[in-house]
């Protein structure tokens, strides 16, 4: 399996896991996760194998910032999209973040602006505006 690839099986897999955080995947969920995994040329049937756990994923993270970022944007995405937000996975999201690469302190801004905000979105040029601002 190529790197590429693979790269996005891992992001399929975090979205799978961060929407079964409060233990049920809604169907708003699952929507959304199918049409990122279309428009990232997964097929359906990677994408259920993924969830029965018959694919084994390794954690890895795109090479450039803009791909990492634009990653992160679908987390954040994916927790407000049924307007349910568990601590738990806000705390998913933070560990996802650092450890894919991405400042902590923006981590936290894009947060906290996003349950600010009572639609729970932040739209993504927005969010590069706060990574920009901690970028070293």
């Amino acid at each position: 399996m190529d790197t590429f690839y693979q790269e996005k099986l891992s992001h399929i897999n975090d979205l799978i896991k961060l929407s079964q955080i409060d233990g049920e995947q809604s169907h708003m969920e699952a929507n959304f996760i199918n049409s990122v995994a279309a428009r990232l040329g997964i097929e359906k049937t990677d994408v259920q194998r993924i969830k029965n756990g018959e694919i084994a994923i390794t954690f890895s993270t795109p090479k450039t910032e803009a791909k990492v970022i634009e990653q992160f944007h679908r987390l954040i995405i994916l927790i407000g999209i049924d307007k349910l937000i568990f601590k738990e996975e806000v705390s998913f999201c933070v560990e996802l973040g650092v450890r894919m690469g991405l400042n902590y302190n923006a981590i936290s801004e894009v947060l906290r602006k996003t349950l600010r905000n009572p639609a729970y979105i932040m739209h993504l040029d927005e969010m590069e505006k706060i990574f920009r601002k901690y970028s070293n």
